[in-house]
């Protein structure tokens, strides 16, 4: 496909203005309309990007040639908006999580195969270059910490499960090799919210690692950092620094050294634009220039761990049952 790819953008909350602004900038691609409800931020739109705008998915479809489109929905509609688009023959980028529901998500990743449109997701973490890092220097992890803090309660139709944790889920399952045998978690709904707001868990893999994840959209402070343990290294990583991430590589001594010496690689990583990245991914899976940075089977199974700890987090807290 030599011509530059038709895209749009369904959404135009604080991710969908991130979508467009890239791809309008994106060389052979044209940002040819947006969707959203709302009448004043259809204008906004339209004078930002100059582009054509709708109040629906099958608006858009109706009045655009399109050959791909990213989602930036509210995660409950993620299923209605993904499924509309692929059936209409549009390649799709759905923000994480790629829907609210196992079954639904399995349902858009067979609906993918027989229509042999690109669904990804956006599962923006493993563009960071911190991440990829990890994936080469992680062989055989015994503890994995993952804390994810943010003082912000901006995604109101899904708890910090799937909102936060899914990004530590999806990291961890990149870097474990074992299946997850023992899930326990708990969580707190605060503020009258019917969803979750804190989350705790732990997980329990068949090769013995446990991972351990801390999320929270409630905290004053912002927080984002992993420690990964094997015998030999512990890596810690803090991604808080935005747009740097610092990677801490703790190396355990050979046998005959000194006690006590611990030798420390540091390394400051300029994460630049990782949202850019992805959309650059996506245009290359399209093109077929690329095979994909995580399949669709990763995407279920970061999917199924997320909803066995919310069945957790259910059973142990009669709040939020």
């Amino acid at each position: 496909m030599s011509r530059p790819l038709r895209v749009a953008v369904v959404g135009s909350g604080v991710m969908g203005r991130y979508h467009a602004l890239n791809y309008a900038t994106m060389p052979r691609v044209e940002l040819v309309a947006m969707v959203d409800i709302d009448p004043e931020r259809r204008e906004e739109m339209r004078q930002t990007y100059g582009c054509a705008t709708y109040a629906t998915v099958e608006e858009l479809l109706a009045h655009e040639r399109l050959d791909a489109a990213s989602v930036a929905v509210p995660t409950s509609l993620h299923y209605h908006v993904a499924r509309t688009l692929l059936e209409g023959g549009v390649h799709v980028l759905v923000e994480k999580p790629v829907a609210t529901d196992l079954q639904q998500a399995r349902a858009l990743a067979e609906l993918s195969k027989r229509t042999d449109r690109v669904l990804q997701v956006g599962h923006i973490t493993r563009f960071y270059e911190a991440v990829q890092m990890l994936a080469r220097h992680v062989e055989e992890p015994y503890l994995i910490e993952a804390r994810r803090l943010v003082p912000s309660q901006r995604v109101k139709d899904v708890g910090v499960i799937l909102d936060l944790m899914i990004h530590d889920i999806d990291i961890v399952l990149g870097l474990v090799g074992g299946k997850p045998v023992q899930v326990t978690a708990a969580g707190h709904a605060l503020n009258g919210s019917p969803l979750e707001d804190v989350a705790a868990a732990q997980i329990l893999f068949d090769d013995g690692c446990i991972a351990r994840f801390l999320a929270s959209r409630a905290s004053p402070d912002p927080e984002r950092s992993l420690l990964v343990a094997e015998r030999h290294q512990t890596i810690r990583v803090d991604f808080a620094k935005e747009p740097y991430t610092e990677v801490f590589i703790y190396r355990t001594p050979s046998a005959g050294a000194t006690a006590g010496h611990v030798k420390l690689d540091r390394h400051v990583v300029h994460e630049e634009n990782p949202l850019r990245k992805e959309l650059e991914h996506f245009v290359a899976r399209i093109r077929r220039d690329a095979e994909p940075i995580g399949t669709l089977d990763d995407d279920v199974r970061s999917l199924a761990l997320a909803t066995r700890l919310l069945e957790a987090v259910h059973a142990t807290t009669p709040a939020l049952a």
